[in-house]
């Protein structure tokens, strides 16, 4: 099935009798029908999709279960997590998603060093990779201003990634002593969302609007134990 989708990991040696015959990590996601909607393959095993993400991701209008109003007064703005649990090593989906008021927008980049772009940046000490992938911004201009900047107006959806970082399959004793333990537990992943408002009168200073979104991190499934012999 492996060589049969393409995927065999070939940096392994065929002599290689424990990694031999691996596949490239990634994921398929294939409908009732049989045909491959999409498919994603991952730079190395750190990071693993879960099915929530890949949901979240494909399917038009779904939502994460795990979300956050904002009220910016010119904006309301929801921010989600495509699950509220994971395992370490884990990558989740996240979405945003703002609903300007009439007459008002926010900046995109490139923007001059005077402005400040729109950006949603997730901190916690077990948050790894994170990215968002906001769509080009319009560029615009305005009068007031006597510039062209990239603005977003109405509603602006965008989807990113955020991956829960692993701790490599190392005793306890060692992983404790370089401070790379993630335990299992519940957690807040604290998160910003920056932007600049204006309109086509005022235009606001720069804002910074703090959230927090719970996780619950599970413990893995410990490896079965190898048969005597």
């Amino acid at each position: 099935m492996i060589r049969a989708f393409g995927i065999l990991n070939t940096n392994i040696p065929e002599d290689h009798k424990m990694m031999y015959g691996m596949a490239f990590p990634g994921d398929y996601l294939i409908s009732p029908d049989g045909i491959v909607r999409d498919k994603r393959f991952l730079p190395s095993y750190e990071y693993r999709a879960s099915a929530a993400a890949l949901v979240m991701r494909n399917v038009h209008g779904a939502s994460g279960t795990n979300s956050v109003e904002i009220d910016a007064g010119v904006f309301g703005a929801t921010v989600s997590l495509s699950s509220d649990r994971c395992f370490p090593g884990q990558e989740l989906a996240t979405a945003l998603r703002i609903r300007l008021k009439p007459g008002w927008h926010i900046y995109g980049k490139p923007l001059p060093p005077s402005y400040r772009p729109t950006e949603l940046i997730f901190e916690s000490p077990i948050v790894g990779e994170q990215s968002i992938d906001l769509p080009a911004a319009q560029p615009i201009l305005l009068q007031a201003l006597g510039e062209t900047l990239p603005v977003y107006e109405g509603e602006v959806s965008a989807t990113g990634r955020l991956g829960i970082k692993w701790s490599p399959p190392m005793p306890a004793k060692f992983l404790e002593a370089f401070g790379k333990t993630i335990a299992p537990g519940h957690y807040k992943i604290a998160g910003k969302l920056r932007f600049q408002a204006c309109s086509d009168t005022v235009c606001e200073p720069p804002q910074e609007i703090g959230f927090e979104l719970p996780l619950e991190l599970e413990a893995g499934v410990p490896p079965a134990p190898r048969k005597a012999g």
